[in-house]
């Protein structure tokens, strides 16, 4: 078959290229490609193999050339990347990331249950006041608004901030970076803010709560001393965390609802109800996830079904296409809530990486959906709706819809 170039992020205005993933998972498991831009990149398509290199950071490393697709464009921006603790690998991935887990154990995201259930009403509310709304703008809002909340961001810091975010996160849109400015000159407004924000909180931390005031106030120890984290190291979590909670969980909500419309009858078992079972939320990621791959770089020479990876080589972790692969999920194309096994890799199938937001993600999703089976009879376009221009996310530009209640 000839060869996509998966890198091109136009490719996926049409969705991700299904059966061509199909084909590679068949036929070229681990598969070459040229790329017009770049040095070029091994595919690995298959589930077993996406879960054993996500999971094998010394022989598929982030820290060497961090996880984004595009290459660095220069010693500098790469340095830049690796102070972002999703580009780095243990020990210095597991030391940064342990200062901000803790706001995201089951326990501590359980406790916002009360404010998201709020927010998914009035949203609702809105929603079903029988005008047309651009379903992303919905699930954005509400995204956005739990993770600035679980982060610390101040409520009036919310719409410049949101705005910010969105810029980053789909800084490959002409629609919203008209210039198609490269990430690094994107990037620069959210470090902005970041540094704002931590010199705020240096300043007076008892006046501000969250993520942003333990990193602000936590010590490292290092080779016996003890220090706290420099403003540089500070501010680049900023793009980590909220990047991570607006586009993962807004595009899956968005992708519901788009499944909705295709198939009035997809969520008909639960419509009318009073909860949205976890195994709903869990085949929606693997069914039609977010999140399509990440990169990583080999650091030895080794083979793998046969084919020689050389160290210094760029790999592509397809996550969409492991999520459909037929070895381990059978009838993979099939939405299908009561299937097992659900073990899927939305959030990276296990290992240092695994998404960090994976508890706010699922609690989000599912009470959102609760909310909508719960109100909405369904949901009527209202308007073509247009795929993001995004190598590294499959997600919504816009979505006008019309929601009918129950």
């Amino acid at each position: 078959m000839e060869r996509l170039d998966l890198v091109d992020p136009g490719l996926y205005l049409d969705g991700v290229p299904r059966e061509y993933f199909a084909w590679l998972r068949d036929h070229e498991p681990v598969a070459w490609h040229d790329e017009a831009d770049g040095p070029g990149y091994w595919v690995l398509s298959r589930y077993d193999d996406v879960v054993a290199a996500n999971r094998d950071w010394e022989r598929y490393s982030n820290a060497l050339k961090g996880s984004s697709i595009e290459e660095a464009r220069s010693a500098e921006e790469l340095e830049v990347r690796r102070r972002i603790f999703v580009n780095q690998d243990p020990p210095d991935h597991t030391r940064h990331r342990k200062l901000v887990s803790h706001a995201f154990t089951p326990g501590h995201v359980k406790r916002m249950t009360p404010m998201i259930e709020q927010t998914c009403a009035r949203l609702v509310d809105e929603l079903l006041d029988g005008e047309v709304h651009d379903f992303v703008d919905v699930a954005e809002e509400l995204s956005f608004q739990m993770v600035a909340t679980l982060f610390g961001v101040p409520e009036a810091d919310w719409p410049g901030l949101l705005e910010i975010t969105r810029q980053l996160a789909d800084f490959q849109e002409p629609e919203v970076n008209p210039g198609l400015a490269p990430r690094p000159e994107v990037q620069k407004a959210m470090f902005e803010y970041g540094a704002g924000l931590v010199a705020e909180v240096r300043a007076d931390p008892d006046a501000h709560r969250g993520v942003v005031v333990d990193l602000v106030q936590a010590e490292l120890v290092e080779d016996g001393e003890v220090h706290r984290l420099s403003d540089l190291e500070l501010v680049a979590f900023f793009p980590a965390v909220l990047v991570g909670g607006l586009s993962t969980t807004a595009h899956a909500m968005t992708e519901a609802v788009h499944a909705w419309i295709e198939d009035p009858a997809i969520f008909e078992p639960w419509l009318g109800g009073d909860d949205c079972p976890p195994q709903v939320v869990e085949e929606l990621l693997r069914w039609r996830g977010p999140v399509m791959s990440f990169r990583r770089t080999a650091t030895v020479d080794h083979e793998l079904r046969g084919q020689a990876i050389h160290a210094g080589d760029k790999v592509l972790l397809s996550y969409a296409s492991a999520n459909r692969d037929e070895r381990h999920f059978p009838d993979p194309d099939r939405f299908d809530p009561a299937r097992t096994p659900l073990d899927h890799v939305a959030f990276g199938g296990g290992g240092p990486h695994f998404c960090i937001g994976a508890q706010l993600a699922r609690l989000d999703l599912r009470l959102v959906l609760t909310e909508l089976f719960r109100r909405v009879g369904s949901f009527e376009a209202a308007g073509e709706p247009r795929r993001l221009r995004a190598n590294q996310f499959a997600g919504w530009l816009h979505h006008p819809v019309v929601a009918r209640p129950r």
